[in-house]
C-alpha cells in the first residue's frame, strides 16, 4: 500500500488485478470484447464485421487505458451526448400580476360618544378603620441548610466496542498514546504474502468492524492518518470469537 500525505478516503479504494489494472478498468475493457465477440457471432458481411469488430475492441481499449486530458473516454462520450440533448436556447417570459377587482373604498369615521351629564352630584361617605396593632413573636432563626453539590459523572473518551458475536470478525478502535480516540484513521488488513482482503474507517467513536468473518489464517494489520504513525499489528483466526484489538499511536 502506497504512503500517502493524505489519506486517501474509504470510497475511492480499489482492489487491483493485475498491476495497475482496476476492476473498473477490466470491466470496460471486457465490455468492448463482448461487443466485438457478438459482431463475429453474427457474422455479417466482412467489410462491415471487421471494422466493427476492431471499433468495439479498440473503444473498450481506450475506455480503459488511454485517458484524454486526465478523463476517461467514456466520461467524454456520456459528457457529449448530454450537451447534445440538453436545450441551447432558453426564453424568458414575464409573468403578469392580477390585478385585484376588489375596490378600496374609504372608511367611515367612528362616531365620538356623546359625554353624559348627571344631574345629582355624588355623595361621598368617609369613614374611619381602625386596624389593630399586631406584634411578631421572635422567631429564632432556622438552622442552615446545606445543599449537596451533585457530581456529573465523566467517561473516558474512548468508547470499547462490543465483542462480536460470529468467529474471524476483526473489530477494535483506534486511539492516540493520550487516551482521545483517532477519527477517519484508514486500516488494511492483508494477508502474510501481501494480498489485501479488507479495508476500513475508522467511525467517529475511533472503531472498525469487519462485516465479514475471515479464512483462518495469520493476517497484518497496517494504519495510516494525518500527524500519526502506527506499528504493522499482527493477528492469527482460528475460527475462534476475537476480542476487540487497541492500535495505539506512537
Amino acid at each position: 500500500m502506497e504512503q500517502h500525505a493524505v489519506p486517501q478516503p474509504i470510497t475511492s479504494y480499489e482492489f487491483r488485478l493485475v498491476g495497475d489494472m482496476t476492476l473498473k478498468q477490466f470491466g470496460k475493457l471486457a465490455a468492448g470484447i463482448i461487443l466485438a465477440l457478438i459482431v463475429y457471432w453474427i457474422n455479417p458481411l466482412a467489410f462491415i464485421k471487421w471494422p466493427l469488430i476492431l471499433l468495439f475492441a479498440g473503444l473498450g481499449a481506450a475506455m480503459a487505458f488511454v485517458p484524454f486530458e486526465g478523463r476517461p473516454i467514456d466520461v467524454w462520450i456520456i459528457a457529449l451526448f448530454k450537451r447534445i440533448y440538453s436545450p441551447t436556447q432558453y426564453i424568458w417570459k414575464q409573468k403578469e400580476k392580477a390585478v385585484s377587482s376588489r375596490a378600496k373604498l374609504p372608511q367611515s369615521p367612528t362616531p365620538t360618544p356623546s359625554p353624559t351629564v348627571s344631574s345629582t352630584p355624588p355623595v361621598v361617605i368617609q369613614t374611619h378603620i381602625v386596624r389593630p396593632k399586631i406584634t411578631l413573636p421572635n422567631i429564632p432563626p432556622p438552622f442552615p441548610t446545606y445543599r449537596s453539590k451533585k457530581v456529573e459523572p465523566t467517561f473516558a473518551n474512548v468508547v470499547v466496542p462490543a465483542t462480536p458475536m460470529m468467529p474471524n470478525l476483526i473489530v477494535g478502535y483506534v486511539r492516540n498514546k493520550e487516551g482521545k480516540i483517532i477519527e477517519g484513521a484508514i486500516l488494511e488488513i492483508r494477508e502474510v504474502s501481501g494480498n489485501p482482503v479488507r479495508a476500513f474507517k475508522t467511525n467517529k467513536l475511533g472503531q472498525f468492524l469487519s462485516a465479514t468473518p475471515l479464512h483462518p489464517g495469520e493476517y497484518e494489520i497496517e494504519t495510516e492518518k494525518e500527524g500519526y504513525s502506527f506499528d504493522i499489528i499482527k493477528v492469527t483466526l482460528d475460527g475462534k470469537i476475537m476480542p476487540p484489538i487497541e492500535i495505539i499511536s506512537k
